[in-house]
């Protein structure tokens, strides 16, 4: 399937190739901007300007001719769908995480903010886990940690007091199914391996070995024991909220991570890829 969805990435060298990140909070994002500016330098641009992204894809359109350098872009507000323009592919990158093991992470981050004054850094600020938790499933607040990767998979803008739906769901599995870079954070090493697969044709020296960023690699508990711990913490009330609030943005995850195995399946060889990518890895934390 992927050299499928790849093939019409590759069948005119001579035209430019663009990666763009579509950077969902608190999924190893900055660590992801770290490899890209490791890998392109002043290439890279990290994207801050919200507001204009609002343009959405005219927006886009404009910025990427106006910067013809530029080969590598990230963006927390993203504008989807990503443009179409001549001799130009762009490489949609995303990252996916267990909407529920996210959420002590996104709290933790808000938290911790105490300059910002953001809703959820103000908020977080003053109030326990559980009443976070609450807060954040109600409709009026911005959806952070409820069905948030569906609702960054959506055409922009997304407003903050939407309805998610079996449709959105389905529209979030298509844009899923058609990224060149698809990952899973809980699997990091095995997606920078299966991006550097994927890359290598365009970029012959790619290396996306990286120094972890705002990243906890906490190889003590796997994802269900951090959500069993989460369960605890907040009570049963407030979880069952919680599962709620994410039921769609669950079965994204189910359906991204189907999609990350079938592709790793297709590269042979694979586990040893992924040992030697270590093994690199290893040499970058020593220095």
């Amino acid at each position: 399937m992927l050299q499928t969805l790849l093939s019409r990435f590759r069948k005119d060298q001579r035209r430019r190739v663009v990666i763009v990140h579509n950077h969902v909070f608190k999924n190893a994002g900055s660590t992801i901007d770290w490899i890209l500016r490791k890998q392109f330098g002043n290439r890279f641009v990290d994207h801050r300007d919200n507001e204009a992204m609002q343009g959405g894809t005219a927006y886009l359109e404009g910025f990427f001719r106006s910067n013809p350098q530029v080969q590598a872009l990230s963006s927390h507000h993203l504008a989807l769908p990503l443009p179409q323009m001549e001799q130009t592919e762009f490489y949609l990158l995303m990252m996916y995480r267990h909407p529920l093991e996210r959420v002590v992470s996104a709290y933790h981050f808000e938290r911790a903010q105490v300059q910002a004054n953001t809703l959820g850094a103000l908020f977080a600020r003053e109030h326990g886990l559980r009443e976070y938790v609450l807060w954040r499933m109600r409709p009026e607040v911005p959806p952070t940690i409820r069905n948030f990767h569906i609702a960054r998979s959506l055409p922009t803008p997304v407003k903050w007091d939407r309805h998610f739906t079996e449709a959105d769901l389905e529209q979030a599995k298509r844009l899923a199914s058609s990224l060149p870079l698809l990952g899973i954070v809980e699997r990091f090493d095995e997606s920078m391996t299966l991006f550097e697969e994927t890359l290598r044709p365009l970029f012959p020296s790619i290396d996306l070995t990286y120094v972890p960023q705002n990243m906890r690699r906490d190889q003590r508990t796997g994802v269900a024991e951090r959500i069993a711990q989460l369960a605890a913490e907040i009570g049963e009330q407030a979880f069952d909220r919680l599962q709620r609030g994410n039921e769609l943005d669950t079965r994204l995850h189910e359906y991204a991570v189907s999609l990350f195995q079938e592709r790793i399946a297709g590269i042979p060889g694979f586990d040893e890829k992924v040992r030697g990518f270590r093994a690199r890895l290893l040499k970058i934390s020593s220095r």
